[in-house]
């Protein structure tokens, strides 16, 4: 799929500082969480070590300070350990047991949100659908489930949901309906 130039940027929720101008981030706008995702992220880029420091930035206008982000380094094409975000130091996980379709972040207050990654060369549709989707309170689809459902394929995607299908798994239909798994695949909700 390509990208569309055309993409707007996708507001959080103000807590007193705006977002960094043309981030592509929506969360679910009670942040109870209730689902098994706060939101999606649409990075622009692979590349973690450009595109964390404005996401950072962005969620900071609604969870707070942020102090800790876990990726899987399958779906990167840098790994940095740690950022420099305005004079602080940010510290970052890389896990191959997570989601690769997922980011982890944990706030100063030890709450810890996930959210959806979509993969930069989406459409721009399909990217706000994805995001829509994973900002719903009460979500409870696994990422790739969210990913099919919006039409975004990879080629991992394709195989996973190829491989359910032909084992007859019933949370899969081709009207993107159906019963949805309780936990996001590859890792939990937990306290840092």
């Amino acid at each position: 799929m390509t990208s569309d130039s055309s993409d707007r940027t996708t507001a959080v929720p103000p807590t007193g500082q705006s977002a960094p101008q043309g981030l592509r981030l929506r969360l679910d706008p009670t942040l109870a969480r209730g689902g098994s995702l706060d939101g999606g992220w649409w990075p622009r880029s692979p590349d973690a070590e450009a595109e964390l420091p404005n996401l950072i930035r962005g969620l900071e206008c609604s969870l707070g300070v942020i102090t800790r982000v876990a990726l899987n380094p399958d779906a990167w094409d840098s790994a940095p350990r740690q950022l420099a975000i305005d004079g602080r130091r940010i510290h970052v996980g890389w896990f191959r047991a997570m989601n690769a379709d997922t980011i982890g972040v944990t706030s100063a207050s030890r709450d810890r949100f996930v959210l959806l990654v979509v993969p930069p060369q989406t459409t721009t549709a399909a990217a706000a659908t994805a995001m829509a989707m994973a900002a719903e309170p009460a979500n409870s689809a696994r990422p790739a489930d969210l990913l099919a459902a919006s039409g975004i394929t990879t080629e991992e995607l394709r195989a996973e949901v190829s491989a359910r299908l032909s084992q007859g798994d019933p949370t899969l239909r081709p009207d993107g309906e159906g019963a949805r798994p309780a936990a996001v695949s590859g890792g939990t909700r937990r306290e840092a």
